[in-house]
């Protein structure tokens, strides 16, 4: 029973994971922008930031945002006031000279999954529509975190070796500035989509 529930639990998670959301597209933008290797402290933060919110979904989050919904609400518009923010600088990035070629920091990476109300939403589904009842909770949600993070990382990366891909070949800089504006906006789309939720 338990392997079944982990096993749809895991094709859960790889599609939400493998799909375009803040973490993914900014990367994509980063990628396109610096490049990958300029950009790992960020890859790093938002792998940092993506394990505070799964390990805070298998602790029972959902439960205090159900609690609490102001809580909850005021997590969703000051998050969709940060991925603006990050939206705005990564559609620039690279692309006006001086300080816009640096990558996003670790911090910015940090930073991301916490305010993001979609992976919020994401990981209390995981904690509670993929684990088995009648098995022990503690070893369901250690095998949901390790799912949740390898997905994760995987993801994560391969957006980010896609937009570095795009980087080494394309060298038109009006396609690069279009491929990291749509990316960005994108993302900005992606959280404010979760806002009516």
């Amino acid at each position: 029973m338990f392997t079944e529930v982990l096993l749809f639990g895991a094709l859960f998670i790889a599609t939400m994971s493998f799909t375009p959301g803040p973490a993914n597209l900014s990367l994509l933008s980063v990628g396109s922008s610096v490049g990958l290797g300029r950009a790992l402290p960020y890859l790093f933060g938002i792998w940092a930031g993506g394990f505070f919110v799964i390990v805070a979904g298998a602790l029972g989050l959902g439960a205090l945002f159900v609690a609490w919904p102001d809580a909850y609400l005021a997590l969703k518009f000051l998050g969709f006031a940060y991925i603006c923010w990050l939206g705005w600088k990564l559609a620039r990035a690279g692309f006006g000279g001086g300080g816009l070629d640096v990558a996003p920091s670790f911090w910015a990476g940090l930073l991301l999954h916490p305010v993001n109300p979609k992976a919020y939403v994401q990981n209390v589904m995981v904690f509670t529509a993929f684990v088995a009842p009648a098995a022990p909770y503690a070893p369901q949600a250690v095998a949901l975190v390790c799912v949740s993070m390898a997905a994760m990382m995987m993801a994560t990366s391969l957006w980010g070796l896609g937009g570095d891909a795009i980087r080494r070949f394309v060298r038109d800089q009006r396609v690069m500035r279009a491929i990291a504006v749509a990316a960005s906006a994108l993302m900005v789309a992606s959280v404010g989509a979760a806002l009516a939720f």
